[in-house]
């Protein structure tokens, strides 16, 4: 069953991306959006780099809509297997580069961009056309030239030039990269309690993202060991029993709530910022105080 969500107006949409990963739209169009639906308070939580936060806090400065900066680690789950994400927020780089944070989604997306440019080089090699074009590598390549990485996204945007939403960019995504599809490959991913660890030590707030859509509720007492301390209500892709259940997790160990729309623009499926979003009084003190933190850090 689904969550009835009405209108965003004075709510947080605490989960979206931008061209610093793999969203299609700048920071200064996520602000401008956010403030056009009226949004209390945003944060821009791109995947696996620290490199971007000042430049997030730069297009922040002066907005009518507060920004957090913030990260999303890409991790797994040594016991399940099971990928998942954490999201990070009140974080620093360092200036060398070298925080305990930073080595680590450093190595992921090195790794995801040798990933996809493999992906890229194979797809070109075996001739694969969509609507009759190849891929061209230089144009997947310009798509994310603003990126702090090379993602699959950039790829299919240069291959299909359409939406992510769309029926046929999906189908093409399926044939390729799924089920044993010519490009269906993945990377090592670092040990989700440890990446909570390295969030803690470089400083920042560690919050489970979207429990529900990867079903990551079986590492939670872990990662609360770990240093955990908020988790994702409200996701597009939580049913009413997964913000149920989130609830009654962050209940029982004492966390925090959030809640986004996971937006990535055109790139993903989510269609509009503030689609998904948690009230104030749900989140709380704690996310408040995020906010005022982030005055300080920008």
């Amino acid at each position: 069953m689904a969550m009835e969500y009405g209108s965003p107006a004075g709510t947080l949409d605490l989960h979206m991306h931008s061209v610093y990963s793999d969203g299609s739209e700048t920071v200064e169009g996520l602000i401008a959006a956010a403030q056009g639906m009226r949004l209390a308070g945003i944060a821009v939580t791109d995947h696996d780099c620290l490199r971007q936060l000042s430049s997030i806090r730069a297009a922040a400065r002066g907005a009518a809509v507060p920004v957090l900066a913030g990260v999303e680690v890409s991790a797994m789950d040594p016991a399940t297997g099971r990928k998942l994400h954490v999201l990070a927020y009140g974080l620093e780089a360092t200036p060398a580069g070298d925080g305990p944070l930073e080595r680590m989604v450093d190595a992921t997306l090195f790794a995801r961009t040798q990933l996809s440019l493999w992906q890229a080089w194979t797809i070109m090699r075996a001739g694969e056309t969509f609507d009759g074009r190849e891929l061209s590598l230089d144009e997947a390549i310009g798509v994310g030239s603003r990126s702090t990485g090379f993602y699959r996204q950039h790829l299919m945007e240069a291959f299909s030039h359409l939406p992510n939403a769309d029926e046929r960019h999906q189908a093409c995504v399926k044939r390729l990269f799924k089920g044993g599809g010519i490009a269906d490959h993945t990377i090592d991913y670092p040990a989700a309690e440890d990446a909570v660890r390295a969030i803690r030590e470089q400083g920042g707030v560690a919050v489970l993202a979207h429990p529900g859509q990867m079903d990551s509720w079986a590492a939670v007492p872990g990662l609360v060991r770990a240093g955990l301390q908020g988790i994702e209500v409200h996701h597009p892709d939580h049913s009413l029993a997964d913000v149920e259940r989130a609830r009654r997790v962050a209940a029982e160990y004492g966390l925090f709530a959030t809640g986004g729309s996971d937006y990535h623009g055109t790139f993903g499926k989510p269609k509009a910022v503030g689609c998904r979003y948690i009230g104030a009084d749900e989140a709380g003190e704690r996310v408040s105080r995020l906010f005022e933190d982030e005055v300080r850090l920008s």
